[in-house]
């Protein structure tokens, strides 16, 4: 019989691990950034993505409700372009900063979530948003270039991707979510690939540059991206079914430990004294706005 507690500790061990998977995907994906574009490594991390989601369909068939065809699409959507910022942060800072950016998301949930669902903002959550914020201007300083733009609106199109999927719970089953994600993660880049064959251009940073078939080494560097991201995922989905929601968020902040390690050993420079602060108050503010859940 598996008790509250061992379920508690399962949960914890399986969001640990998601998150050291996921940790894995961003120094993956970095290794990549050196040699193809953020579009590119997108396509390839859902690509990939695409390739298990059909697996699991031919041994699982997909059951769904139906009925908000075009919030599943937004969904896509939204997702993709979040992935492809991203995925941009990552090749132009450090791993540790990027997941920073990132991890903003509970901020724009909570506003969103008040906004689209009518959840009420308690004075607890009013709080750890202040704070969450407080920590994005330290992070960022007086320079809001192209960096610390797209590392806010990682944050946010998270969020709104987040906030679309919990309208989707009782309509779709996971998988047809995660799938409508993985074909417009695939479809996207292809589509601004072939534009980049004929008008190379660059638009807040999104780079419309012709396709780069990958080399050798890449190959290898794909399929741990790919593979680490599935098995992240699926770890990730067994936390919360074993644990509660605000136990797991908690946790998934050790991504933020993993992301830092493992830039380190990539090259990344240790965080500045102003980054330590400015992203404790988003992990603080994110730890908050996880406990009222």
């Amino acid at each position: 019989m598996i008790t509250h507690r061992s379920s508690t500790r399962s949960g914890i061990l399986y969001m640990l691990a998601a998150s050291f998977l996921f940790a894995l995907t961003m120094a993956f994906a970095k290794l990549l950034s050196s040699s193809m574009g953020s579009v590119e490594v997108t396509f390839w991390r859902n690509a990939i993505g695409l390739i298990v989601i059909s697996i699991t369909l031919y041994h699982s068939p997909i059951h769904n409700i139906g009925g908000r065809p075009y919030t599943l699409i937004f969904r896509g959507i939204i997702g993709t372009i979040a992935l492809l910022t991203f995925f941009y942060t990552i090749s132009a800072t450090s791993l540790s900063n990027a997941i920073v950016y990132a991890k903003t998301e509970p901020i724009f949930t909570a506003i969103l979530a008040f906004i689209f669902l009518n959840e009420p903002l308690k004075r607890t959550t009013i709080i750890a948003i202040l704070i969450g914020f407080l920590g994005v201007i330290i992070l960022s300083g007086t320079e809001w270039n192209t960096l610390y733009f797209m590392g806010i609106l990682t944050g946010f199109l998270s969020a709104l991707a987040y906030t679309s999927v919990r309208s989707l719970k009782a309509y779709y089953d996971e998988r047809s979510v995660v799938l409508s994600f993985m074909i417009f993660g695939t479809l996207l880049p292809i589509a601004m690939m072939s534009i980049g064959e004929f008008y190379p251009v660059n638009i807040f940073g999104f780079e419309f540059i012709p396709f780069v078939f990958p080399s050798s080494s890449d190959w290898l560097w794909i399929i741990f991206m790919g593979v680490t991201a599935a098995f992240g995922q699926v770890y990730m989905t067994r936390a919360y079914f074993y644990a509660k929601a605000g136990i797991v968020s908690t946790v998934s902040y050790s991504v933020i430990l993993f992301a830092t390690l493992f830039g380190i050993v990539l090259g990344d420079m240790l965080p500045t004294s102003t980054i330590i602060l400015g992203g404790a108050l988003i992990i603080f503010s994110g730890i908050l706005l996880t406990r009222q859940k």
